[in-house]
């Protein structure tokens, strides 16, 4: 008989340096408390000062997904969903069905209806997935639109076409080097769109 491994949990703990009774001591101590209970093994931690001067939220954010994305930790575990939930693109919805697709788990302190670990789980994940979809096709609608209009005004609309070619043997090496897209793409040159020189984006790099 073997014996299970437990869960590998990152903690997400995020404060307002100018708001009173957030100290980030307190939601760590909770969220310990919870895995200690859940049996879960802590192996990471990502600690977010809006007002700080380390790394910004939102880097912070986007290091997070690349780690549940490389399969770093098993569960997410966050104090409570508007400590967590401030980047821009990335609602909830999109969040929860990224976690999914990824095999990791996530759990919220202070809604504990959102708890992929328990028996919601079978529930919850279905129904961010469709919520995600939703989301992208009013985003897609939304864009649509404003385009329609930018044209209509007779604007010019749409990403400058780069000119110069992405590196693809460059761009093959990386891949097989365990880098991200977002990684190779802040690796490539700069390369000539319109006017002027810039990073390819993530996008150019993937069909590159």
């Amino acid at each position: 008989m073997t014996n299970e491994r437990p869960l590998r949990a990152s903690l997400w703990l995020r404060v307002s340096t100018d708001t009173k009774g957030q100290d980030p001591t307190l939601q760590r101590g909770d969220l310990e408390r919870v895995c200690q209970q859940r049996g879960w093994e802590i192996v990471q931690g990502y600690e977010v000062e809006e007002s700080g001067f380390g790394k910004k939220p939102r880097e912070q954010f986007q290091a997070m997904l690349e780690d549940a994305r490389r399969g770093k930790f098993d569960v997410l575990v966050v104090w409570s969903m508007d400590r967590f939930s401030r980047e821009g693109e990335w609602s909830v919805s999109r969040i929860m069905a990224s976690l999914q697709d990824w095999h990791v788990q996530f759990y919220s302190y202070n809604e504990p209806f959102l708890d992929t670990t328990g028996p919601f789980a079978g529930f919850l994940i279905p129904l961010f997935a469709w919520l995600a979809r939703q989301e992208s096709i009013r985003k897609g609608k939304a864009v649509k639109l404003g385009m329609e209009k930018a044209k209509a005004q007779g604007k010019s609309v749409g990403r400058p076409s780069v000119v110069d070619r992405v590196d693809a043997e460059l761009v093959a090496r990386l891949r097989g080097e365990g880098k991200s897209w977002r990684e190779i793409a802040q690796a490539h040159p700069p390369v000539k769109s319109g006017k002027r020189k810039v990073r390819p984006s993530v996008g150019t790099i993937r069909r590159a």
